[in-house]
């Protein structure tokens, strides 16, 4: 086999020296290639057979689509020809950081400036014991993000991309700096038919029952890579409103107000149809939650023995069955008999007494936008704490302190 040292264009630069995967010059300016594609070589077959098996296993683990990871390993290696992948099982380009420990190859590869303009370097890239280890780097990062920002690529999750083109888009200008990386991508996905290994994913509400007591996470990973969230008790009632099948026919299920549980907890033969979920007459809606929010029942009484919904910088979206005034107060309905407050969803209005500027959520600006005094500004939950300051969080990632109101 002819084995190139130049690796190719880099196609997908992050901004920190975390990721680097590297594209292919002939792919990359050719992103088509259907005719090769669907007359695929025998190379092309064996490293494809191999690629499905390793990407499914990492979807798994780390709670991705596998028709994206194949696609970038088809891209950023040249179906394993690329001197990374020959050299060094290096499939997506990594380069070797301060924080990799491992051997290492050095290559030189084909880089573009903010203008666009090509340059080459030499760099050192992490050097794989396998295929499979360069699979599961990938997967670890695309989950675990970079330490600059841990959600970096949270629109490429399985539990938020709704599809596979959800998550190339959610990857291109976040993994990769080329405007066309998504393009490129679902390109290979569907010339490859790579959809027929992606886990089957369900949003159709129902209620089982808890037949071993155990935690819930946060997200759909094997348990080892996620938080606890929560718990369950055996013979409870909970209500899941999302559930993903894999490829070998095991399940992970969100179960609303607390977490994600693998279905070996629950009764999976005791579901509840759809229609005894919701009161008559309200549907499903989602609706992007603002604020920590504690669940309470359909008394306005805090839900024992369970904790808070946790949300991130950016929100955390999810499904709503209508609303209802308790005590006077509104709140959505998110479970059986569980609610939270409508002001961390809707947010509460807040007539500012000062001009004000937007923070960030490290309590900097990084904006010129500034709020006029008397203008009524949506507000969601109760005030927050941003190194000792108190803020009112306003949007996604957009904060005004307190004292303005």
């Amino acid at each position: 086999m002819n084995k190139r040292l130049i690796t190719g264009i880099t196609a997908a630069m992050l901004g920190a020296a975390a990721i680097v995967p590297v594209t292919n010059n002939l792919i990359a300016s050719s992103p088509a290639r259907a005719e090769e594609v669907s007359a695929a070589t025998a190379d092309e077959t064996t490293f494809l057979n191999t690629a499905v098996k390793q990407a499914q296993k990492v979807s798994k683990k780390y709670g991705l689509y596998p028709s994206v990871m194949i696609a970038q390993a088809i891209v950023e290696s040249n179906w394993g020809q690329s001197g990374l992948a020959v050299n060094a099982n290096n499939l997506f380009g990594m380069k070797a950081d301060d924080s990799w420990l491992g051997a290492t190859y050095s290559s030189k590869t084909r880089e573009e400036d903010k203008n666009g303009k090509s340059y080459y370097v030499t760099a050192k890239f992490r050097k794989y014991d396998s295929y499979q280890d360069s699979f599961d780097d990938n997967g670890k990062k695309l989950r675990l993000g970079v330490t600059w920002q841990p959600d970096r690529y949270q629109g490429a999750w399985l539990e938020n991309a709704a599809s596979y083109m959800d998550a190339t888009k959610a990857l291109t200008g976040t993994y990769a700096t080329a405007n066309n990386y998504n393009t490129i991508l679902n390109t290979r996905i569907t010339n490859c038919n790579l959809t027929q290994y992606d886990p089957s994913v369900s949003i159709t509400s129902k209620t089982y029952i808890v037949k071993k007591a155990g935690a819930t996470y946060a997200w759909p990973t094997d348990h080892s890579v996620s938080a606890k969230t929560d718990s369950v008790a055996k013979g409870d009632a909970v209500t899941v409103t999302k559930t993903i099948t894999f490829y070998n026919g095991k399940k992970r299920l969100y179960i609303a107000g607390k977490g994600w549980v693998n279905d070996t907890i629950l009764n999976m033969g005791s579901a509840l149809p759809p229609a005894s979920q919701a009161p008559k007459g309200d549907k499903k809606v989602n609706k992007t939650l603002m604020h920590n929010s504690y669940i309470y029942n359909s008394k306005g009484k805090r839900v024992k023995k369970t904790k808070a919904l946790k949300v991130g910088n950016g929100g955390k979206v999810i499904a709503t069955y209508g609303t209802k005034t308790i005590n006077g107060k509104k709140y959505y309905r998110i479970g059986e008999n569980q609610y939270i407050a409508s002001g961390n969803i809707d947010g509460t209005m807040r007539i500012l007494k000062h001009n004000a500027f937007i923070y960030n959520d490290y309590g900097n600006r990084d904006n010129l936008k500034v709020m006029k005094k008397g203008q009524s500004v949506a507000t969601f939950g109760g005030a927050i704490t941003i190194y000792a300051q108190k803020y009112y969080r306003i949007g996604i990632h957009q904060y005004i302190k307190k004292g303005n109101f």
